[in-house]
């Protein structure tokens, strides 16, 4: 009756026979159910008693996969390890490194969120000769870079 449907599909049919079957139907599965949960449920306490730990291949499926998947120390410790080079700053990441103590004062405060809205005011509110310099210098960087790069990537990078 199913044909090529879903998952889905197939189990909204199969609870709708469940429920339009009678109690006596529906006894030989309940029965089975019932057993095979006790067994179940005897085997997890002899196994607990034999010294097991209920959960643990989850928990360390969810380790292995959580190790896998990395965090941005690992993986930033994995390209410096591999040597390859940094990205070059922006103008306007040179800007604020120059300019960080000047916006600390300023925000009267140090956390980076506050720090790099005023420095993103600032930023837009300078005129191109006033950009010039710090763009000039992350200009003069990004070449640098794409020639490390480059090397980087002819030397098996």
């Amino acid at each position: 009756e199913s044909g090529s449907a879903g998952v889905g599909a197939v189990g909204k049919l199969a609870g709708q026979k469940w429920k339009a079957m009678s109690d006596v139907a529906k006894k030989p599965y309940e029965t089975k159910g019932a057993d095979l949960s006790r067994e179940y449920a005897q085997k997890m306490a002899d196994f607990v008693a034999a010294g097991g730990v209920k959960g643990k291949r989850r928990a360390e499926k969810a380790a292995a996969k959580q190790a896998s998947s990395g965090s941005k120390k690992a993986k930033k410790e994995a390209r410096a390890a591999s040597g390859q080079p940094k990205k070059p700053p922006t103008g306007f990441w040179l800007y604020l490194c120059e300019n960080r103590e000047a916006f600390e004062q300023e925000a009267g405060s140090k956390k980076p969120p506050v720090i790099s809205v005023i420095a993103g005011k600032n930023w837009k509110s300078m005129s191109d000769a006033q950009r010039k310099p710090f763009e000039d210098q992350a200009a003069k960087a990004k070449a640098e870079y794409q020639t490390a790069m480059e090397e980087w990537k002819n030397n098996g990078g």
